[in-house]
């Protein structure tokens, strides 16, 4: 009985509802809906894609985005799908809407890989990312939050693994690693540089990140965590890039920096020799104190090493 009754009324008002009210709802046998024409879809992809581009050109971003992506969804294999895939990008960064953006970019970069428009869209990921790097806020429920350096190291990785070799490769790299070393990450840090010097050694970024490589194992043996192999990887780095780069202006940045690990290792073992000292056991400290004298006869820490190796000599002569 329900069903005849909603049936009765959904006759009455479309029967007492005037031409102009009706006329913008079409029962749609296809999909079995009502659909309001001047929402759905036009006849061609030309046409629908003229029909976003009035929305880009007037300033009604929100909407063009949502039109150019309209022809994506269906018309994925028309010439112009890539074309509005890249214009969704370029609406929602008309919004500032830096991470849907990127997203409409990468999706256009994935799907349409031939696009006219692929190192445009790649150019774009590139300059969004380095939006977050500099601070820009990650939305939550369309709601800035807080800057995130992880964001951008999310956004440039995917720049350098849409082109390994590519024309922003190598500076993504090199800007992976520097939001690493701002995250703190100092291994993480030196892994991104190294991929640099590793994957392009002929690049002008080369010298910079071999000396970000010495610098990113100096910080990490800084940790109070640290174990001694972590400053000797970073005294092996420092002694690389000094040796592949005798002319950097950077040398002079290295040498002091060799200079304090130096210093650490030796601080290091002495640390070890006293904890032998301390328990009686002159021989084995006597070891330390002389591979300190030894290694590192440059450090203060050497000097005193020889005070100690003093006193256990006057005390072997009793």
């Amino acid at each position: 009985m329900k069903k005849y009754i909603f049936a009765a009324v959904t006759v009455f008002l479309l029967l007492s509802a005037s031409p102009s009210s009706y006329a913008y709802w079409i029962w749609t046998p296809q999909t079995g809906t009502w659909i309001n024409p001047k929402w759905a879809v036009k006849d061609t992809p030309q046409e629908q894609f003229d029909w976003a581009m009035k929305f880009f050109k007037a300033k009604d971003y929100k909407k063009a985005a949502e039109e150019f992506l309209r022809l994506v969804r269906f018309f994925p294999q028309a010439e112009l799908a890539a074309e509005s895939q890249y214009y969704a990008g370029k609406s929602y960064e008309a919004l500032e809407e830096y991470e849907q953006a990127f997203y409409a970019y990468q999706k256009g970069i994935e799907t349409y890989p031939f696009s006219k428009r692929l190192d445009e869209m790649t150019e774009r990921e590139y300059q969004i990312a380095g939006k977050f790097y500099a601070g820009e806020k990650v939305k939550l429920w369309g709601i800035p939050t807080f800057p995130s350096v992880f964001k951008a190291i999310e956004m440039y990785q995917k720049v350098v693994d849409n082109a390994p070799y590519g024309k922003y490769a190598e500076q993504s790299l090199f800007k992976i690693g520097e939001c690493y070393k701002k995250a703190g990450d100092f291994q993480q840090a030196r892994l991104a540089f190294q991929k640099l010097v590793d994957e392009h050694p002929e690049s002008k970024l080369a010298e910079e990140a071999n000396f970000q490589v010495g610098l990113c194992a100096s910080k990490a043996s800084l940790k109070p965590s640290y174990d001694q192999s972590v400053t000797d990887d970073a005294l092996k780095e420092i002694e690389d890039f000094a040796k592949r780069h005798p002319e950097s202006k950077l040398t002079g940045e290295a040498d002091k920096m060799h200079q304090s690990l130096r210093e650490k290792k030796a601080e290091s073992d002495y640390t070890i020799a006293e904890f032998y000292w301390k328990q009686g056991w002159l021989e084995s400290a006597e070891v330390y104190y002389k591979n300190i004298i030894a290694n590192f006869p440059d450090t203060a820490t050497a000097k005193k090493a020889e005070e100690r190796l003093k006193i256990i000599e006057k005390r072997a002569r009793r």
